[in-house]
């Protein structure tokens, strides 16, 4: 899903020789979220109005869920009723993934690189950096084999096949690097779609290493997201900004399913894992839902406060309770989405945030006849050398612990993105 992290939003298409590109610029100031930060503890619950990117429900316990937002990640343990900041905070957090083999195992993708968090002793949680330099805006896990995961960036796809440990580039084929959405076929073993933007969808039947453009009946190149269904093996949903289509052959031929959407721009789109016939999409004018396959859309917006929906996720286990992250919060729905309720976080003290830098061997201590004249040079170098790592949760902060080593990772120079962001 292409998410933002973003407090106000305004949104463009802009056309030219290369087709469709949709333009994303926040009003207001822009900055830069810090690469490394170490989180903050959390506040009683209290009022929330920053953008919620990612939604994502365990799925080995469903009362367990977290949200990316501009702010970092939270994480509730009893369906949504207390959160707990879990780090990175002050970072844009767009694309989340649970790792269903490790227990504490998360995935985030951000603005300047790919996180992954490891539980520790004393339930200790350290996140740590791959993919650095690349917006991380898709991720996907294939539930068969939680090894292989998949990264979407804004320069191309990398896939891992040890958990998050090594990646490489599955670009081939690609005619559009900016990847927008990854998801899985799980009636399909290998089939792979993913959106871009600018450059429609395209389809891999081999795990990522080839890939072939699917765009038969599709009315704009620009695709902000996909789903799969899961019971009907080539059968998913693209949502663009010409509205809603959907396929029956994995890509071959597209058909228009807009009938009762009061706004075609959505930027979340959730099937029922249980009844696929049910769907939700969430658009700038709220959620909407289909018990028809996308035949027709009927609002369901009841308690629903903040109308611009940047994500959704559905409960696996019970069907009827759906999330949705707005640019002011997270709702909650559990009949159906007849009805919603605000989930409140807490709130995160104002102020910089707290980097940590790696520890580096000082060289050895100069002549005491240069040491003064040394002294500002060997500043400088330090200063220029130190990195940021890891981050540490807010859960069991130890003030005497060392940072973790950095990991091996593979990366790629990130290509132009058509999107501005402010965390």
């Amino acid at each position: 899903m292409f998410r933002t992290g973003l407090s106000r939003l305004r949104y463009r298409v802009r056309t030219g020789a290369a087709g469709a590109v949709l333009v994303l610029t926040a009003v207001g100031s822009l900055a830069r979220p810090p690469d490394s930060v170490a989180p903050v503890q959390p506040a009683s619950p209290g009022p929330y109005g920053r953008i919620v990117s990612a939604v994502e429900i365990d799925p080995t316990d469903s009362k367990t869920l977290y949200a990316g937002t501009g702010n970092g990640v939270f994480k509730s343990t009893d369906g949504g009723a207390t959160w707990v900041g879990l780090g990175l905070h002050k970072v844009f957090v767009g694309a989340l993934a649970r790792d269903p083999s490790s227990p504490s195992g998360l995935y985030a993708g951000t603005g300047s690189g790919l996180w992954k968090a490891i539980g520790g002793p004393g339930g200790r949680t350290s996140f740590h950096k791959e993919l650095e330099g690349l917006f991380v805006g898709a991720l996907a896990v294939d539930a068969a084999s939680p090894a292989v995961v998949y990264a979407g960036t804004g320069g191309g796809i990398f896939k891992s096949a040890d958990a998050g440990k090594t990646w490489t580039a599955a670009n081939r084929g690609l005619t559009n690097l900016f990847v927008t959405s990854i998801v899985l076929d799980r009636g399909a073993s290998g089939v792979v779609y993913a959106s871009t933007n600018g450059g429609g969808v395209f389809k891999s039947s081999d795990g990522g290493s080839s890939w072939q453009a699917a765009n038969g009946g599709l009315a704009s190149s620009l695709v902000l997201s996909l789903a799969a269904e899961p019971k009907s093996p080539g059968t998913l949903y693209a949502q663009t900004v010409e509205g809603i289509f959907k396929t029956r052959d994995g890509g071959t031929h597209w058909v228009p399913i807009n009938q009762g959407l009061a706004s075609r721009f959505a930027l979340a789109l959730a099937v029922d894992p249980v009844s696929p016939a049910t769907l939700y999409a969430g658009t700038a004018s709220g959620i909407f839902k289909s018990t028809d396959a996308g035949s027709s859309w009927k609002p369901v917006n009841a308690g629903l406060t903040r109308l611009f929906v940047t994500a959704l996720a559905v409960d696996s286990a019970s069907p009827a309770t759906l999330y949705a992250g707005t640019d002011g919060g997270v709702f909650k729905s559990t009949d159906g989405a007849t009805s919603w309720v605000e989930l409140r976080l807490p709130v995160l003290p104002a102020g910089p945030p707290t980097v940590r830098a790696a520890v580096r061997p000082r060289a050895p201590a100069p002549p005491a006849r240069e040491a003064r004249k040394a002294e500002p040079a060997a500043a400088k170098a330090e200063e220029k050398n130190a990195e940021p790592t890891s981050t540490e949760s807010a859960e069991a902060r130890s003030p005497t612990a060392e940072p973790a080593p950095r990991r091996a990772r593979t990366t790629a120079p990130c290509s132009a993105s058509a999107m501005t962001r402010r965390a």
